[in-house]
């Protein structure tokens, strides 16, 4: 890279740093991400002119976060049926309009979103010029149907900035901290190495990518960059950890943090991590169409804080498709409410969790959250 290229570059860098609102956070001032989530909200209520008439310039309570993404639900609706192909067929076959949605129990008549229809004719539901398009990515996530997904260079810029707020309540809060980032198992046409690392640049962190198989040489990497917070898939860290603990005394080595994603991890598997390790080891939920970073646990281990104001989660009966209460185990649905370039509406996971409505004992009371999400084969249903 010649000496301009560097300093657009590092202009660049600076301009999305100043856009990130994650990079304001104070761990010490409660759950980082529930403060992003909130953050996020009221940033887009001091600049809506109709929001600001119903929400002012109070502090937030969980009603209010209720009623704003029902408010954005309507809105999302209303520019679906103007400019996604798709939606705007599905809708007036169904004679919906966003009218018709003046409460939560009106979910139930909007139509649901198959992940066949996404990957048979995904730019049906592209709402902008192709142009307009940043990146795309490809995944067969575990449905095995390859579905392509659009998204424009803010929404891009969005999910940095939550993935560094969910960094941080996994306990990244150091200029000290290095994230060794492990995903030799993933071939997709999105990188979630990448991903991470550009992140982490961008929220002021170290990261080093290895995508080494072999668990010595994850560990010379751990001790050669000074290693604190691991993330990787939930299969892989496990093996890792059986093989590493085989090898040394890991517990030796600082970390003081795993994040398992990508797949589920189970308690067992759970078990073992902590136990080799000697420290927590917290589960992340994310897919390509919804933006790669959804839901992380936090210290406390007690489900998943969802990304706040980008996501209306739903569960359901997978066979009936009626909305089941808190509490009960059925398939996630979930609506991306602030996306523009590719939005989805109650788009069906083939993921198996349930809603989450008490206070978590981190604190945080006003986001959503799951409990560890399951694959649809071990789904027993709610007898």
């Amino acid at each position: 890279m010649n000496l301009p290229e560097k300093i657009s570059a590092s202009i660049r860098m600076n301009v999305a740093k100043r856009k990130l609102d994650s990079r304001k956070i104070n761990c010490n001032n409660g759950n980082p991400l529930e403060q992003w989530g909130v953050a996020k909200i009221k940033k887009e209520i001091a600049k809506d002119k109709e929001l600001k008439k119903i929400f002012g310039d109070r502090d937030l309570d969980r009603d209010d976060i209720k009623s704003y993404k029902l408010l954005k639900l309507k809105e999302l609706v209303d520019y679906v049926s103007e400019n996604s192909p798709y939606y705007k067929e599905l809708y007036a076959e169904h004679g919906l309009d966003s009218s018709q949605i003046n409460s939560y129990e009106d979910l139930a008549k909007i139509p649901l979103t198959e992940q066949d229809k996404l990957a048979t004719h995904p730019y049906h539901f592209l709402c902008v010029s192709r142009k307009d398009i940043a990146r795309e990515f490809t995944s067969s996530g575990t449905t095995n149907m390859l579905k392509r997904v659009a998204y424009a260079q803010e929404e891009l810029l969005e999910i940095v900035d939550s993935v560094i707020s969910g960094l941080k309540m996994a306990g990244m809060d150091s200029d000290d901290d290095t994230l060794q980032i492990m995903y030799p198992t993933i071939t997709a046409t999105w990188d979630p190495g990448l991903v991470l690392s550009r992140a982490c640049d961008l929220g002021g962190f170290r990261s080093v990518i290895n995508d080494s198989i072999d668990a010595q040489s994850q560990i010379d990497t751990i001790k050669e960059k000074g290693t604190t917070v691991i993330i990787g898939t939930s299969s892989f860290i496990y093996n890792f950890t059986v093989e590493a603990n085989k090898l040394e005394n890991v517990r030796n080595l600082g970390i003081k943090k795993i994040i398992c994603s990508s797949e589920p991890l189970t308690d067992t598997m759970r078990m073992v991590i902590e136990s080799v390790w000697g420290c927590k080891a917290v589960r992340q939920w994310g897919m390509t169409e919804l933006g790669l970073a959804n839901a992380i646990e936090c210290e406390g281990q007690d489900g998943l804080h969802v990304n706040n104001p980008d996501f209306l989660i739903e569960v359901i009966d997978p066979e009936t498709g009626k909305i089941l209460p808190p509490g009960k185990e059925g398939e996630l649905v979930v609506t991306t409410l602030r996306r523009r370039c590719m939005p989805l509406i109650r788009y069906r996971t083939r993921d198996i969790s349930a809603i989450f409505d008490e206070k978590c004992n981190c604190g945080a009371h006003l986001d959503q959250r799951i409990m560890n999400v399951k694959r649809m084969d071990d789904y027993n249903g709610n007898d």
